[in-house]
């Protein structure tokens, strides 16, 4: 019989909301799939449509209630999860060539009718957008997030997947922080909501800190809760509590407790920041909203992995990458995710 080890799911001292618009896209959600997706392979559009991807812009995003203002939300997460599955351990000089037709087709260049369907759910999105109201510096602040998404978080991984080598934390922190995709998916809050937070409020080293926090906790929070999947899936090392067990010399249960801590210290200077935000004068109501958002999007997601039923992180239910095989390592152990004690 195997042995079972008990991983605890991350808490937090903000509010969990469930979205009314939970079910709203899920049969939208299969036909881009299927009719923009299908590039990637016939296997990888089978699992996807087991994932309940699409379900994660509801809960990140539960005070939206205009289904209008949230799809081109739920294209953008289909599109950043799906494009960091694709281009794993691609060679780099190829990533910068679809890092870079992003960028523009999300700043405004159209799609031929022979590229990638992606990019037209990225032109699609970017439309839906302006018809919405956004403003162009808030297009042009989406576009770059996601480019140093890929630059500074997906490609400064791949050195450390391909040589199933570990940074050190601190460096980890930085990368993690990019790779997970939320410095960029950050920026959904401002259409979900309707308003675009001004540049120069966006810009102050109080809200840059707010948003690295809540990044990093949602790195953390991740890591957590596809520990199982990681262990047993070839290249898929750049987790914190990995990283912990192999370069610290910590036993596996000691480097969930280490993990653990460096994450709830996370969420103390979040809500300390939280409590005690700059005079932004006339945008002060505004700026409480957006962070009041970026801790509600915080704990919504951490719910999702465990209350959607995705099967996105069992070994079976990721999607294969344009090069190199995710095989599935035995493993003489089973997770077991609990919650923690208040």
């Amino acid at each position: 019989m195997k042995q079972t080890i008990d991983v605890p799911i991350p808490k937090y001292p903000w509010t969990y909301i469930p979205s009314p618009l939970m079910f709203t896209f899920d049969e939208e959600e299969k036909q881009w799939i299927k009719e923009d997706y299908a590039f990637m392979g016939p296997e990888s559009v089978k699992r996807y449509i087991n994932q309940n991807i699409v379900k994660v812009s509801p809960y990140m995003g539960p005070t939206t209630t205009n289904a209008d203002l949230l799809r081109p939300v739920c294209r953008f997460l289909l599109y950043e999860t799906y494009f960091d599955d694709y281009v794993e351990i691609m060679p780099l000089e190829e990533v910068r060539v679809l890092r870079d037709r992003a960028f523009e087709v999300m700043t405004g260049d159209s799609v031929g009718p022979n590229e990638i369907g992606m990019f037209r759910q990225m032109e699609q999105a970017r439309k839906e957008w302006v018809t919405n109201g956004m403003p162009q510096f808030w297009i042009e602040r989406m576009a770059n997030s996601f480019w140093e998404f890929v630059t500074y978080g997906i490609m400064e991984e791949t050195h450390f997947k391909l040589t199933q080598t570990y940074p050190t934390l601190s460096r980890y922190l930085l990368i993690r922080s990019r790779s997970i995709g939320q410095l960029a998916y950050v920026d959904m809050i401002d259409p979900a909501i309707g308003y675009a937070l001004p540049e120069h409020i966006h810009k102050h080293p109080a809200i840059q800190r707010v948003l690295f926090l809540q990044s990093i906790l949602i790195g953390i929070q991740n890591d957590f809760a596809s520990i199982r999947k990681e262990m047993a899936t070839e290249n898929e090392n750049f987790n914190i509590i990995l990283l912990l067990h192999h370069t610290h010399h910590l036993s596996f249960e000691e480097a969930l407790a280490r993990a653990m801590k460096i994450h709830d210290d996370f969420v103390v200077e979040l809500e300390e920041i939280s409590q005690c935000l700059p005079n932004f004068g006339d945008y002060q109501k505004e700026a409480e909203n957006y962070v009041y958002h970026t801790k509600l999007m915080v704990t919504c997601l951490n719910e999702w992995y465990y209350k959607s039923g995705t099967k996105r992180y069992t070994p079976e239910g990721f999607a294969t990458p344009k090069y190199g095989i995710q095989g599935e390592k035995k493993l003489d152990f089973e997770i077991k995710h609990i919650r923690q004690e208040n």
